[in-house]
């Protein structure tokens, strides 16, 4: 049998239809994921990828020693998404789950589950992507980060050091 034009197009219209719903599955079990018990707005695979985030971004060691994990990042993020606007919420966390699941393809893993050497690899690969998106999605994670990180109280005490307003005397 000889594969004809109408053969090939057929192919290529399974093929996009395969991948479309393949996608809508994917964002179907990400949109509007209950929260963990113990958390008001983030899923425990949401918060777990917030904590390794954190921890990529600020590692355990230098100063001051407080990792982003540490400092429980991901618990100032489940309140900021519980207090946002429920469609911003959502969008928070789809991008959250976007960016766990993006290793998988390559790593054949959740990026929260790669050891931290590998993360913080591969979040510097991110914040220096030519993909704009990506590299603006993960800015605005981390911006959001080091806000809870600076809040954190061992921290303040050491930001109020260099930074007398905000931080008081």
């Amino acid at each position: 049998m000889a594969i004809t034009r109408r053969h090939v197009l057929a192919a290529l219209a399974g093929t996009a239809a395969v991948s479309t719903l393949g996608a809508g599955s994917v964002a179907w079990s990400w949109w509007d994921r209950a929260p963990a018990a113990d958390l008001k707005a983030l899923s425990a695979d949401e918060f777990a990828f917030v904590q390794a985030l954190a921890e990529a971004w600020m590692p355990p060691g230098g100063e001051p020693s407080l990792s982003g994990a540490e400092a429980g990042v991901g618990h100032f993020m489940d309140d900021l998404v519980a207090a946002m606007h429920p469609a911003q919420g959502k969008e928070l966390k789809l991008l959250m789950q976007l960016l766990d699941d993006l290793t998988v393809p390559l790593r054949f893993s959740r990026y929260a589950n790669i050891d931290l050497a590998r993360r913080t690899e591969i979040l510097a690969g991110w914040l220096n992507s030519e993909n704009h998106f990506l590299r603006s999605g993960v800015q605005a994670l981390i911006a959001l980060i080091a806000s809870g990180y600076t809040m954190h109280p061992e921290i303040a005490k050491t930001m109020r050091t260099m930074y007398r307003c905000g931080y008081g005397a």
